[in-house]
């Protein structure tokens, strides 16, 4: 077999190569330029004005969303934003929730002192949690606005894997949540896998953390 190659050949394989390079350059800075305004935005945006925050970015581009107890706080967060070099764009979709925020602030409050847990890498709860769902559920009930139920795991293993067991965990608190009476129509369960990290990925204690399930207002009438 003839393995020689003309010139033609091996400038055209070479061109090919470096255009590859360039590119994989390029979407590599952007990424860097994502992940760092992300990071950048999320801790201008956090405050104790906002029931809740999140915060996604495409190149340069922000989109905002959330909870607020009023319109002046969700707009400071815009503005906190745009104080982050290199954001060329800010899409604030965060909802003005007003009084609903004493729901939220309950369910907080709760799940500062109890959370929902799950058999190891399985979406079955563990048994001394169904009580703490019963106390939800009952926070729930007085409730007058829909909810999300937001799932999320920590980074071990697959991140698509991670992702589906996060939406089977929301899905099953949703469940149980019903069978204490909660109306279907109020919950939205949505699993963020490894997604949105509260703590260090690196210790135990940070994997743990990140581990759970939030509450979330949505507003409106459910």
């Amino acid at each position: 077999m003839d393995f020689r190659f003309s010139q033609f050949e091996i400038l055209t394989g070479a061109g090919t190569l470096i255009v590859c390079l360039f590119f994989i350059c390029v979407f590599t800075e952007v990424s860097a330029i994502e992940n760092e305004i992300g990071a950048s935005v999320t801790e201008a945006v956090a405050s104790e004005e906002l029931y809740w925050s999140g915060v996604e970015v495409s190149g340069q581009t922000v989109l905002l969303t959330g909870s607020a107890p009023d319109v002046p706080a969700k707009h400071d967060a815009e503005k906190r934003a745009w104080t982050i070099p290199g954001v060329t764009a800010v899409s604030n979709t965060i909802q003005v929730i007003g009084e609903a925020g004493t729901c939220q602030r309950q369910l907080d409050e709760y799940l500062t002192k109890e959370r929902i847990s799950f058999k190891t890498g399985k979406a079955d709860v563990a048994d001394a949690s169904y009580h703490t769902i019963s106390m939800l559920a009952m926070i729930v009930r007085s409730c007058s606005t829909p909810l999300e139920i937001a799932g999320h795991t920590d980074s071990k293993g697959d991140a698509e894997i991670n992702l589906l067991l996060s939406q089977r965990r929301a899905d099953v608190v949703a469940r149980h949540l019903v069978r204490h009476g909660v109306k279907p129509s109020q919950l939205k369960a949505v699993g963020y896998g490894e997604s949105q990290p509260i703590a260090d990925n690196g210790s135990d204690a940070g994997r743990k953390q990140n581990r759970r399930i939030e509450f979330r207002v949505l507003g409106g009438m459910a």
